[in-house]
């Protein structure tokens, strides 16, 4: 009977601290009243369920302090009831979990008492039914118990959560009114852009306005990187970069007046989340008692049928009222409760609403922000014309110096290469020291190469009066040069032969040369090819890496050979006293003078052939006059063999027909 006292005792406190109706839900100004409600009345039993309706631009900051305080008072109120509610459910479970331990003892030791008396054949069978019918109302009593613990431990674990994210909520108010106070500073994020100058009063009218106001933090020196970008820019450059580091502190802070908007309806759904869930755990116990109730009212029925004691009906009928009383309670206070939930919901709608505006205001900062970073795209673009006049002022006179410096030298190589390979050539006077052939040769090549030195460091110089960076172009050029110098062998073996043919002076412009069986006139000559002329008149371009021999026929003089064949009957010292004296008279001719070098040397009878007797001589020429003077004395001794009478024999062919005698 104690232990059914006790039970009945506990449900009903427990009910009772369950009906205790929350008083933040009676103090919030949209359950109280929605008739008489205006916007900012509205705005305030929004926060109070948990989050903040956003503060719009036109809001003042009076105005955010004393909504958001209302709201922190509120949720004080309700945070107090919740750690109230919370003791009071802590006190329950313990009281279920003690009432429960006692009916589960005695229940075992009612089975223990039966299982005895079904031991003993001689029990009286009325007392074993007696302890079966406890028994089973044990049952019921434990399981009703069972249910109701669960629950009360479903429903402190959810207070106590509860409570926490009230606590976290109220953090997060206070710390908005400081910040509206200027008690704390707004912690931008890492990237976030600092201003580093004060706007002056007429930018700061230009500039997008600030969401919420801010302590403007203390001017930062200027980093050197800074100060040699800011000395470079243009005024119109500097005002917009000023005014796109206000616009993306504007963005920065829309963010996180959107970010705590979020926090805070965040902490309204959690809150609606918790209440349901409370609600929810409040009708099982509800429907528990109901259980407990019908069991009761059962049991009291079978006991005064059975006329048991009287104070076991008493307690019983005085546990049963106690659940009536408790019930009554709980069913007016569940209209409350659903009120109180509906309210919150209808907060969240006008939170959903809200989420829209302020993120609006985001998309309109980030717009703003958008705008002037392409304003100072176009500011700084090369095709705008302040940056083309201020480049031009800035870069032009240099570049245009530079450029005219190329010309220069390229017309000073152009008009003194030649002078100048001439003096190095006369100089160092050697084999070849008649002609200008190798100065020619040097002054072709010299023109070449430096023709090519000329304009690269001429670029290179230009683009770097021009702003570019020119180690990338080096660099780029490098990679360049060891690509080709590794897929163009060919080509530098070209130029290496090249330069030891020109550095050995192998032949010049003007020479008769021959080459891989081509003989010609060398027409041009440089470190990739050499192009010879040939008597016909056509040119061939070989390669340098190509010549892998060379005969130069017009190196230093020349030295026409002359065979002359006479027949056996003449007198060959009469033929060679003839051919000197040729020799003479064309050496001492006034037109031919200058192509002789030295007298004829006779080097008399060569060898013997079929149809006379060979004579050889030479003459040393200058080296272009080997042909002429060759052909001219060649003429002269034609003509003065016919005067003479000499015959100059040739090979005769012998044609036999038939029977025929030869005939020659």
């Amino acid at each position: 009977m104690k232990a059914l006292l006790f039970r009945t005792w506990i449900i009903a406190f427990a009910l009772s601290a369950l009906a205790t109706p929350p008083a933040f839900a009676q103090n919030d100004p949209e359950t109280a009243s929605n008739a008489g409600a205006d916007a900012g009345t509205e705005d305030e039993a929004g926060a109070g369920g948990g989050a903040e309706a956003p503060p719009t631009e036109a809001a003042s900051d009076a105005k955010r302090m004393v909504r958001i305080s209302k709201v922190i008072e509120l949720d004080t109120q309700h945070l107090r009831w919740l750690r109230g509610e919370l003791r009071s459910r802590s006190e329950w479970f313990e009281g279920l979990v003690e009432a429960m331990a006692e009916v589960a003892a005695e229940r075992n030791e009612k089975k223990e008492k039966l299982e005895a008396l079904d031991a003993d054949p001689e029990s009286d069978p009325e007392e074993r039914e007696a302890l079966r019918a406890e028994l089973k109302d044990l049952d019921v009593d434990y399981g009703l118990f069972d249910t109701q613990t669960d629950l009360a431990l479903t429903a402190e674990k959810a207070v106590r959560e509860q409570v926490a994210a009230l606590e976290e909520k109220l953090a997060i108010e206070k710390r908005a009114v400081g910040e509206l106070a200027g008690d704390i500073e707004i912690e931008l994020p890492d990237d976030a852009p600092a201003p580093t100058t004060a706007p002056k009063p007429a930018e700061a009218a230009k500039a997008p306005p600030v969401p919420l106001p801010v302590p403007i933090p203390a001017v930062q020196p200027p980093s050197t990187e800074e100060a040699k970008r800011s000395s470079t820019m243009t005024a119109a450059q500097l005002e917009a970069h000023n005014v796109l580091e206000q616009a993306e502190q504007a963005v920065q802070l829309a963010k996180l007046a959107l970010a705590e908007f979020i926090g805070r309806k965040q902490a309204l759904e959690q809150q609606i989340e918790f209440e349901e869930g409370l609600s929810e755990t409040h009708d099982k116990e509800v429907e528990n008692l109901k259980l407990a109730l019908e069991a009761f009212g059962a049991r009291l029925e079978k006991y005064r049928d059975t006329d048991a004691p009287d104070e076991k009906i008493q307690r019983l009928e005085r546990g049963i009222r106690e659940i009536n009383r408790a019930l009554e309670v709980s069913d007016d206070d569940d209209d409350v409760r659903a009120a109180y939930i509906k309210s919150l919901h209808e907060r969240h709608s006008r939170l959903d609403e809200e989420e829209l505006r302020v993120t609006a205001v985001v998309d309109e900062k980030e717009s703003a922000a958008e705008k002037a970073r392409d304003h100072i795209g176009w500011l700084e673009s090369p095709i705008h014309p302040q940056n083309i006049a201020h480049w031009a002022q800035e870069r032009g006179p240099r570049m245009l110096l530079v450029i005219a410096a190329a010309i220069f030298l390229l017309l000073f190589v152009r008009f003194s290469s030649q002078g100048i390979a001439r003096a190095l050539v006369g100089r160092h006077r050697g084999a070849r020291s008649v002609g200008t052939g190798r100065a020619d040769t040097l002054a072709f090549s010299f023109r070449s190469a430096s023709r090519v030195v000329i304009v690269v460091l001429g670029v290179m110089l230009v683009l770097q009066e021009a702003g570019v960076d020119i180690t990338t172009v080096l660099g780029g050029a490098a990679i360049i040069g060891v690509a080709i110098a590794f897929g163009a062998q060919d080509l530098m073996k070209d130029y290496f032969s090249g330069f030891l043919i020109l550095a050995e002076d192998q032949y010049q412009l003007g020479d008769l040369i021959t080459i891989r069986g081509i003989t010609g006139t060398v027409e041009s000559v440089n470190m990739r090819v050499t192009v010879l002329r040939d008597l016909e008149g056509r040119v061939h371009f070989i390669p340098n890496g190509n010549i892998d021999q060379v005969t130069n026929r017009t190196y230093g003089w020349g030295r026409p050979v002359f065979e002359i064949p006479v027949g056996f009957e003449e007198d060959v010292d009469r033929v060679m006293e003839t051919l000197v004296g040729i020799a003479k008279e064309l050496h001492d001719d006034p037109d031919w003078s200058g192509s002789i070098i030295g007298d004829p040397e006779m080097l008399g009878v060569d060898k013997f052939t079929d149809y006379g007797a060979v004579i050889k001589f030479m003459m040393k020429t200058q080296p272009d006059k080997l042909f002429v003077v060759r052909r001219e004395m060649l003429r002269r001794i034609t003509k003065r063999f016919n005067e003479l009478g000499i015959q100059i024999t040739v090979p005769q062919r012998m044609l036999v027909r038939g029977d025929q005698e030869p005939q020659v």
